[in-house]
């Protein structure tokens, strides 16, 4: 994949008689030692990258979620993918983010740097929740063993036990840490070890609202209402900030623009919905079409011959340093609405719209909305919800909007909540929107025994219309 900073290593095969050959060939400028902050650099890059590349979080996110109409080679779009790419997500994260987090936390360990290695465990847990929301039961016991080439897929219940356990043992190493993050290698915080403990514990928050419907989550996350350490300002989200240029701008910009794929539309649903909340957003979400109005595909149609007629991606969103977002201020901000309304925290309907308002104000002000705006929107009578259906809806629409831009986020977060409701679209392959992934094609070749248990366990098996543990 383009623009991720791998490290290559080369073996070099020497046959010598020489006395002392290891002394005599070792270059004085090269280490031995591999830098873990490196290692937290890549994770992170791998992680965004993947998610953001076009034909993944753009053809299987955010079209899936409607955000985005593609209005020629809508495959994707309309439930047929191209199995190599979902071979590629789970690559990516499996063979790089997860294995470079992991060893950066071994290396860091060895080191005593406990929150460099805090910080690349709270990546592991952010990938693992990526696999096993996208695919369901996934490896993660057997997960980067040295000499297991068919690890046993988990069940989701576990790896989402697991995430937990890794979150949680990286909030006890920042709460007494020790050593630095490398400023210049954290992409996220320039080594700032408070926000790191914010983002893990905001981290938490989102594993345990995705699991809310299947268990009581309510003293976990009272617990972390009180300590104080969620994320509390636009400051303080998880993103990763790409440069203007190539080989490292953000994906969506290098495959839209810089390749010139005019084809990603906004949808008719999205402009739909910005419509009829008068919402500000319209005009940074999506861009005028030839004809000086804001038009959505409807979702699923082809108009090969008539690119101009519907409104590309707003600029915000086509630019080249667009930041690649993990976790936002915002996003948490909406968690805890839902948590209030749902009275898995204390404060009810009133708190819930507290933190509603706070969530909508954060993702605008993100956005580059005027103070004025914002106040206009929120003033509105129709925003804010008084019973607990009403506030439901309102919630998610704002959450599915707040993830505009967040492709695999945004269809996950619709999957969990079915707000808005959405239909299949125009000449749809399969009977609904999908639900899953399919398992990585070398999982099916080379792991077949496990590959089949972890299929039995589905509902439909390796069908995209099986449901992963946490929908209901």
């Amino acid at each position: 994949m383009k623009k991720i900073f791998y490290l290559l290593f080369t073996t070099l095969l020497v046959i010598s008689c020489d006395n002392n050959f290891e002394e005599i060939n070792v270059s004085p400028n090269d280490s031995d030692v591999t830098d873990p902050n490196l290692l937290l650099t890549s994770a992170i890059i791998v992680t965004q990258n993947s998610l953001y590349n076009a034909q993944i979080g753009g053809d299987m996110g955010l079209c899936w979620a409607q955000h985005w109409s593609k209005v020629q080679y809508n495959d994707e779009e309309k439930y047929i993918p191209r199995r190599a790419l979902m071979n590629s997500l789970w690559t990516n994260l499996y063979a790089s983010s997860i294995a470079e987090a992991s060893t950066a936390a071994d290396l860091a360990e060895a080191e005593g740097n406990t929150n460099l290695q805090a910080a690349a465990i709270i990546m592991k847990a952010n990938a693992f929740q990526i696999l096993t929301d996208v695919y369901g039961p996934v490896p993660f016991t057997e997960a980067g063993v040295p000499g297991n080439t068919k690890p046993v897929h988990d069940s989701q219940e576990f790896v989402y036990d697991g995430i937990l356990s890794l979150l949680d043992q990286a909030d006890v190493l920042l709460a007494n840490g020790s050593g630095e993050i490398t400023a210049s290698a954290d992409l996220l915080y320039a080594g700032d070890v408070a926000k790191w403990r914010k983002f893990g514990a905001s981290l938490k928050l989102k594993v345990l609202m995705r699991i809310s419907k299947k268990r009581d989550v309510s003293t976990e996350l009272t617990a972390l209402v009180n300590s104080g350490l969620l994320m509390s300002s636009n400051s303080d989200s998880a993103e990763l900030v790409y440069t203007a240029s190539q080989p490292d701008a953000n994906p969506l910009y290098e495959t839209i623009v810089y390749s010139n794929r005019a084809e990603y539309k906004v949808s008719s649903v999205l402009i739909d919905k910005l419509n009829n909340l008068s919402d500000p957003r319209k005009a940074i979400f999506a861009q005028l079409n030839v004809g000086g109005q804001y038009v959505g595909n409807i979702p699923g149609e082809e108009h090969s011959g008539n690119y101009g007629g519907f409104s590309s991606p707003g600029t915000k969103y086509l630019d080249p340093t667009l930041p690649g977002v993990i976790l936002s201020y915002s996003q948490v901000e909406l968690y805890l609405a839902e948590a209030a309304l749902e009275g898995y925290i204390s404060g009810g309907i009133t708190t819930a719209v507290a933190h509603y308002r706070n969530g909508i104000t954060a993702n605008m002000e993100w956005n580059g909305v005027s103070a004025s705006a914002i106040s206009t929107y929120l003033s509105q009578p129709t925003i804010d919800f008084s019973t607990l259906t009403i506030g439901r809806t309102k919630i998610g629409e704002q959450m599915w909007l707040t993830l505009y831009g967040q492709g695999i986020e945004a269809w996950t977060e619709w999957r969990r909540t079915g707000v808005p409701t959405l239909s299949p679209v125009v000449n749809a392959a399969i009977s609904a929107i999908p639900k899953r992934f399919y398992f990585s094609t070398d999982t099916q070749n080379y792991n077949q025994e496990n590959y089949q248990a972890a299929v039995s366990t589905l509902d439909q098996g390796d069908s995209m219309l099986s449901k992963v543990w946490w929908m209901n």
